[in-house]
């Protein structure tokens, strides 16, 4: 081949190479943030009208004057390497603050939409922080990194556990925001229990702490101090405003049945214990209620429950001025019948017309446990229980009504072996919608009374 043909060719090639590129693809996320001084490498990949990398072409990086590049000025000039990939590290001017764009061109044209923001007043925003969380149970939290009202993208957010009467354990530990402007972490109490954590947030040097409670909340059932404790307990009502209705039923000096109400309190600021006063009401009996005769009374006490987890609590009193603990925990009762049956527990009372009485009913599948907290004939306080009963039909449920006495409960250790249980009549509820009736024959005494569930 001729020399001067050998040469035509040569340069004929290496035109052909040197056209633009047909096509530019981001590398970099097409969203940055930049904080003022800080520098961030900017790549953009061009490929060719066959869609092979265009390599040793040349690219001009150039921005609306937010930042500037290696050279210092508002533009920046180089070559693709072997995959086609052009690079430029860009620095945002300060102060910083603004958005703007960053391009870079050879024929195509990739363009970067960028923000500038000043570091120092960049912070961490946890966006869907549970306001129940469930111990034990993991959760996803997400958290934006933001200056002023704007989200940041592409920024780093760590996270860490940095306090908490609880454990927990957070991951990963940092994590970008992305183009999405949101980190997204998985927390996870490591414990059974109630209580709380803290959450610690970092973006551009900045922390963030976020409060997780894992408060009491479900505690509603009936509870008691365990076998060696039989013939005593608790009837706790809560209410999804956080109203907790506590009613002890035990026994008097003489081992007579009487019960003690806490009809609220205050929580405590992880919301894993509750305080409130005692009162042991006066009252007409039961066989011929009058609520002119009631008298609640001045709290006889105080007594305050704290939950270690949701079915283990402690329970410190004092009443009459003998103070006292217990170890209290969920009693089991229930079983299923294989059928579906509606939640019905709660306090259940005859409205204001019957002020000063009331019965709590616990359930647990299938299964109805009744304490009727009532006044005896002297109108001193006593109750009943039917702990168990069976359906005749889905709305109908009854069963044997029994009194009790036994150890007397104050001042002194609880002898289960005391306990005596005594048939005393039935009960039969029959619900409808909204409300119930309520059938008994306790000894020679027989009724029967409408019932809607207690407000509180």
């Amino acid at each position: 081949m001729p020399i001067r043909l050998a040469a035509a060719l040569v340069l004929a090639l290496a035109a052909a190479g040197a056209q633009a590129a047909s096509t530019a693809q981001l590398v970099t996320p097409q969203r940055m943030s930049v904080a003022g001084g800080e520098t961030k490498r900017f790549s953009v990949r061009f490929l060719d009208s066959m869609g092979h990398p265009a390599a040793g072409e040349a690219v001009r990086f150039t921005n609306d004057t937010c930042g500037r590049f290696p050279n210092g000025q508002f533009f920046f000039d180089t070559t693709t390497d072997s995959d086609g990939v052009a690079n430029a590290d860009f620095t945002a001017i300060i102060p910083a603050g603004i958005t703007c764009w960053l391009a870079a061109k050879d024929g195509a044209t990739a363009s970067f939409d960028v923000e500038t923001y000043i570091a120092s007043l960049a912070y961490a925003s946890a966006r869907n922080v549970p306001a129940l969380p469930a111990p034990g149970e993991s959760f996803t939290l997400d958290v934006a990194a933001m200056f002023g009202i704007y989200t940041l993208y592409n920024v780093d957010v760590s996270a860490r556990v940095v306090d908490g009467t609880v454990s927990a354990t957070v991951s990963p530990a940092v994590q970008s925001t992305g183009d999405g402007g949101t980190a997204s972490f998985t927390v996870t109490p490591t414990s059974e229990k109630v209580g709380r954590f803290d959450l610690e947030f970092t973006v551009a040097g900045n922390t963030k702490v976020v409060h997780v409670a894992m408060p009491a909340v479900g505690v509603q059932d009936l509870w008691w101090a365990g076998a060696a404790e039989n013939g005593w307990g608790m009837s706790l009502v809560q209410h999804p405003s956080g109203v907790l209705f506590s009613v002890i039923y035990a026994y008097d000096v003489a081992g007579e049945p009487t019960w003690y109400v806490m009809p609220g309190g205050t929580w405590n600021a992880d919301h894993t214990a509750i305080t409130g006063p005692l009162y042991s009401p006066r009252g007409a009996p039961f066989s011929s209620y009058d609520a002119s005769q009631f008298v609640p009374g001045d709290a006889a006490g105080t007594a305050t429950l704290t939950f270690f987890d949701l079915d283990t609590a402690a329970m410190d009193y004092e009443i009459a001025g003998v103070a006292g603990h217990k170890n209290i925990s969920r009693q089991a009762f229930g079983k299923s019948d294989g059928q579906f049956h509606p939640s019905l527990s709660d306090m259940w009372w005859g409205g204001v017309a019957q002020n000063g009485w009331g019965i709590g009913l616990l359930q647990q599948q299938a299964s109805l446990f009744t304490v009727w907290y009532t006044y005896d004939s002297a109108g001193k306080p006593t109750w009943f229980v039917m702990p168990n009963g069976a359906w005749s039909d889905v709305n109908t449920f009854s069963g044997r009504l029994y009194k009790t006495s036994g150890s007397p409960w104050l001042g002194q250790p609880y002898d289960p072996s005391r306990l005596v249980v005594t048939d005393v009549g039935s009960l039969t509820w029959h619900f409808t919608l909204g409300g119930a009736t309520l059938g008994y024959t306790v000894g020679t005494n027989a009724g029967t009374m409408d019932l809607v569930r207690q407000p509180f």
